[in-house]
């Protein structure tokens, strides 16, 4: 809950200013492609939607939310682009000199994220032992843990600390705990932290040439230490494939069409076409309890009639509960 609703809220924006709205809105649908991105490697399932007129920033001509889908089916709004023509320019009098050598009003955007994203990470992917980092992200990556043994003759440490330095110079951020402790506590330790992948290092790993990888999303297997990079590629790579798998399965048939008011379950995203007055809009949030995220970015293929006014439209608009 302390990073999705606290008394101050970072956020991190871009803000940028363009010779008109075209070039303006060719920005904002540049920034949609970098949420899409971004939100494949934390592993996240997102809704994008353009608020509502009366939930658009002030001073914005439109502005489109990006809302995570979070385990219990409420929604977190994790960044934002807001578009403001140039209505801020002609407040401010900021302008530039065009071609015709004439002075013009800029057009502008923002393309901000906040610190709740990390709140969605820890909601979608914790578990009850400890954090899950997406491999993208985490500070650490892999973190190596040499079985060190009283009056052995195999330096652990040392072919640890080798396999390390071969990773690193592949660009793998990596770890090795060299701490003369049990080994069930670094287990502890890196898995509460969740670190996507570990590796055991001990006498009989380094007589058959191998590490004993173990993935904290569960499974364990041995890598060759000859191929030692691909293999840690590929295992952080099936990591995050598990980790959108079960975020897919925790958003899976969670939007539905919303058929009935006075039918609204908890855990549930409604869709609707809709094209009504801010009145309806009204009746709808306070009769279902739900708030409008506004219209998604992917409407509907053909026009369907409006939930409210019986007009037809091709306008997908979201509810939901949210943080």
């Amino acid at each position: 809950r302390s990073f999705i609703r606290v008394r101050e809220i970072h956020f991190f924006e871009a803000h940028t200013a363009h010779a008109d709205e075209e070039c303006a809105t060719r920005q904002i649908q540049q920034d949609l492609e970098i949420v899409d991105n971004l939100m494949h490697d934390l592993c996240l399932p997102v809704i994008k939607a353009r608020r509502p007129v009366w939930d658009t920033f002030p001073g914005a001509w439109y502005t489109i939310g990006i809302d995570a889908i979070m385990p219990n089916g409420r929604t977190l709004q994790v960044a934002s682009c807001h578009h403001y023509r140039d209505q801020w320019a002609k407040a401010f009098d900021l302008t530039y000199e065009n071609l015709n050598a004439e002075q013009q009003h800029c057009h502008q955007t923002t393309y901000g994220m906040s610190e709740r994203l990390l709140g969605a990470i820890v909601g979608m992917h914790g578990d009850d032992n400890g954090l899950i980092m997406p491999p993208a992200i985490a500070p650490y990556q892999v973190v190596i843990c040499p079985m060190i043994r009283k009056n052995s003759e195999v330096d652990t440490i040392a072919k640890s600390e080798e396999v390390a330095a071969i990773l690193k110079s592949a660009g793998l951020r990596v770890k090795v705990d060299k701490r003369d402790i049990h080994a069930g506590q670094k287990y502890f330790d890196w898995e509460i932290k969740g670190v996507p992948l570990r590796l055991d290092i001990g006498p009989r790993d380094i007589e058959n040439n191998s590490a004993f990888a173990a993935r904290r999303t569960g499974g364990k297997e041995p890598l060759p230490l000859d191929n030692i990079v691909n293999e840690c590629n590929r295992v952080l790579g099936e990591i995050a494939d598990e980790l959108r798998t079960r975020a897919a399965a925790h958003t899976e048939n969670v939007v539905i069409p919303l058929t009935d008011l006075k039918d609204v379950e908890d855990g549930k995203i409604y869709e609707m076409p809709f094209d009504g007055t801010d009145a309806h809009a009204e009746t709808i949030e306070r009769t279902t309890g739900l708030s409008f995220l506004g219209d998604s970015t992917d409407s509907y293929g053909e026009e369907k009639p409006c939930f409210m006014s019986g007009k037809m439209t091709t306008r997908r608009v979201i509810l939901a509960k949210t943080y």
